[in-house]
């Protein structure tokens, strides 16, 4: 079971779903690794991303 929902904007615009082409996208999230790994790789992309995350417990 998810343990958080992240949402991740684009500040830029840029599209970050790349099915819809969508500006944002919600990803489930399911351990705290996962989410730290999440952060990282969110911080490191050149689309600027603004992350929110959402704790579901």
């Amino acid at each position: 079971m998810a343990k958080y929902v992240v949402t991740a904007t684009s500040r830029s615009g840029q599209p970050v779903n790349i099915i819809t082409g969508s500006a944002t996208d919600d990803q489930a999230i399911y351990s705290d690794r996962e989410l730290k790994d999440f952060q990282q790789r969110a911080a490191a992309d050149p689309r600027d991303l603004e992350v929110t995350v959402r704790p579901l417990d």
